[in-house]
């Protein structure tokens, strides 16, 4: 994927960030810049931190040691109103969709609109149909989530992402459960959101079809450390044994699940 023009700027910028759960460190002194613009994925094994950084970035979590610095403030000191301000220039799509069952597709896109804006029903439903045609699902106002497909699930999640133009949308793993054919239709949507959009793409997955086809620059963090980063390009020729393990899915390495999976350890008796 080609690097967009305005790199020079930053939207999102980590200066060592440390989270702890009780006595265990699982984010370990991690900086790095997102670019304006760009689609940055963060990958990783299950447990590897990933999930944690992005709750952090969202703000949801706060971090015991560093800054998280977006549109030039630290949200892990901001006030709550503060971070409900700039947090009304994110967009995020959760794994699972999180879409509310009882409420319509239309109904749904539409949540972020009525919390957020003073906007007239009628200008609200110009808009839902306007974001629901950006992810292919123009017609399908008045379905239920239980009436429509997983893939289709996850579109209705993205509509629902950018109601309010954000600057930058948050992806939790967006390929998540979904076959190969779903998968490339969400990766070249957010590709295409990310261009049109101009809007800065944050996404965490393990999917390394998806990683590679998606991304500008990629992190991988590992036991919650930031162990490369760098261009597709550059990851693919890294000389790191983790990242060389992960990326091409071998079983022997110096990733060792046997190891570091009691639970698994358990059940095999190691």
């Amino acid at each position: 994927m080609a690097q967009k023009n305005c790199n020079d700027k930053i939207a999102i910028s980590l200066r060592n960030v440390s989270k702890y759960f009780g006595d265990k460190k699982t984010i370990d002194n991690i900086s790095f810049d997102v670019h304006c613009g760009e689609t940055f994925v963060i990958m990783g094994c299950s447990g590897s931190g990933k999930s944690t950084l992005l709750r952090i970035m969202t703000g949801i979590i706060k971090p015991e040691e560093g800054e998280v610095i977006i549109n030039g403030k630290d949200i892990v000191r901001c006030s709550h109103q503060e971070l409900d301000e700039i947090r009304k220039n994110f967009g995020m799509l959760f794994q699972y969709s999180a879409l509310l069952d009882s409420l319509t597709v239309e109904e749904n896109v539409a949540l972020p609109l009525k919390e957020h804006t003073k906007l007239a029903p009628d200008i609200i439903k110009i808009i839902v149909k306007m974001k629901l045609s950006l992810v292919g699902l123009r017609g399908y106002e008045n379905y239920y989530p239980s009436q429509i497909s997983g893939g289709m699930r996850k579109r209705v999640g993205l509509a629902r992402a950018i109601a309010l133009d954000p600057d930058i949308v948050f992806y939790d793993e967006p390929t998540s459960g979904l076959d190969p054919v779903v998968g490339g239709v969400i990766d070249k949507l957010i590709k295409d959101l990310s261009e049109k959009l101009l809007i800065t793409s944050v996404v965490v997955t393990h999917d390394m079809m998806s990683v590679f086809e998606i991304s500008d620059r990629i992190a991988m963090v590992h036991k919650g450390q930031l162990i490369a980063i760098g261009t597709p390009e550059q990851i693919k020729n890294s000389t790191n044994p983790y990242v060389q393990q992960f990326i091409n899915g071998r079983p022997d390495g110096p990733i060792d699940f046997f190891k570091e999976d009691i639970g698994l350890k358990e059940i095999l008796g190691l």
